[in-house]
């Protein structure tokens, strides 16, 4: 499969944009049978009309999402719209849109399967793309969860759409169309096997490790024998604070099992209940699980960046049978905020790790989807945070 990336800062004229990234698309690429696009955009980017303008210049569908900021092959992109496009004879690209999800989550299971459904006939994908929604009341795991029920052994990458922090304008598109609340899926069958890295930002912790006891779902109402909250003011922490994922975002939560048979979970935490002292996250935290707030800053930030591209580099090496020319980032928006006064830092590591001939390109979301592989050898879809994600294909 043949990629390539194409960036644009023209943000208010859609026909302008979608003729400066399908120029720069055809100058550096041979559409073949089949082709797909995925695009990244600020969410000032009317990514419906856009996106329509693609179809019309390129013909081919493109999906994508609004995001904090999108990366390349040269790095970090702010305020711009980011086209990849992947054309293939060996490969086909079949894509699906789910109904309105109820941010409650009701019947969001039955949408989310219905929606995936359709990818897996007559044959299973080799990769799924997913663009989730953002504000959703329910737990981020419901995604990789449902998606992996529906189609069993297929590997999952995404991430929930994002903007500049407003939590008001993130949007996931669909040729032509665009959404707030409704799911779009990408499947890619045929000659394809990507490989996966993962890392997780672990390296300090404030050790007051304590077990969850009582928690369901993404809400925890008591950790050892205090309240979530409590347990929070024990590190010194202020809890009455106006925006908890923004006070929060340098002091995400690890959970691991004592069995240490499982990658360890990361979340953030995205409400507080001071009434009844539990706090609500991004992802499910299970009744169970060992709890740890965990430290992290710039250095800690860019060291797993470098770890988690490397490690994907040396899986592709270790494919000697394949030949990849494509790896998409997925960071986390809390990662882009811990970077403070350097926002470019994770692209410009990308960038100057990236080998000659391979297209990257990217996005910050809310939440990351990616597989994991445990001890045992398994390998399963997992919803993630302060995480960032890569896969090569």
């Amino acid at each position: 499969m043949k990629s390539a990336s194409a960036v644009s800062f023209e943000l208010d004229d859609p026909g302008e944009t979608a003729r400066e990234l399908s120029e720069a698309i055809r100058q550096k690429l041979t559409l073949k049978k089949n082709s797909f696009g995925v695009l990244f955009c600020d969410a000032d980017t009317d990514g419906a009309a856009l996106t329509a303008c693609l179809k019309e210049l390129l013909g081919i569908e493109t999906a994508g999402m609004t995001s904090l900021a999108a990366l390349d092959s040269g790095g970090r992109e702010d305020a711009a719209a980011v086209l990849t496009v992947f054309t293939a004879d060996d490969c086909g690209f079949l894509s699906s849109v789910s109904d309105p999800l109820d941010g409650s989550g009701r019947d969001c299971e039955r949408i989310i399967a219905e929606t995936c459904a359709p990818l897996t006939s007559p044959d299973a994908p080799g990769l799924i793309f997913a663009f989730c929604p953002s504000g959703m009341g329910f737990s981020g795991d419901v995604y990789p969860g449902v998606i992996s029920r529906t189609a069993p052994g297929v590997p999952v990458i995404g991430g929930v759409a994002s903007d500049d922090y407003d939590y008001k304008r993130a949007r996931v598109f669909l040729s032509g169309k665009e959404y707030k609340d409704s799911l779009v899926l990408v499947g890619i069958r045929g000659n394809i096997s990507p490989v996966f890295a993962l890392r997780h930002v672990t390296s300090r912790f404030a050790e007051r490790i304590r077990r969850v006891v009582e928690a369901e779902k993404n809400v925890v109402y008591r950790v050892g024998d205090e309240t979530f909250v409590k347990y929070l003011e024990g590190f010194g922490l202020k809890t009455d604070v106006e925006d908890p994922l923004l006070a929060f975002t340098s002091y995400p939560m690890m959970l691991t099992r004592e069995e240490k048979d499982e990658t360890p979970l990361m979340r953030h935490i995205a409400a507080l209940n001071l009434k009844d002292g539990s706090g609500t996250f991004f992802g499910d935290v299970p009744a169970g699980t060992l709890a740890n707030i965990c430290l992290v800053n710039k250095e800690d930030v860019m060291a797993a960046c470098r770890e988690s591209m490397q490690a994907l580099l040396d899986e592709g090496k270790n494919r000697k049978d394949r030949e990849y020319g494509t790896v998409l980032c997925i960071s986390c928006c809390g990662r882009a905020m811990i970077l403070g006064s350097d926002p470019e830092a994770e692209g410009r590591i990308l960038s100057e790790m990236l080998p000659p001939g391979l297209t990257l390109f990217g996005a910050y979301c809310l939440g990351e989807i990616c597989p994991v592989r445990h001890k045992g050898g398994d390998v399963s879809n997992r919803f993630h945070n302060c995480s960032i994600a890569f896969c090569m294909f």
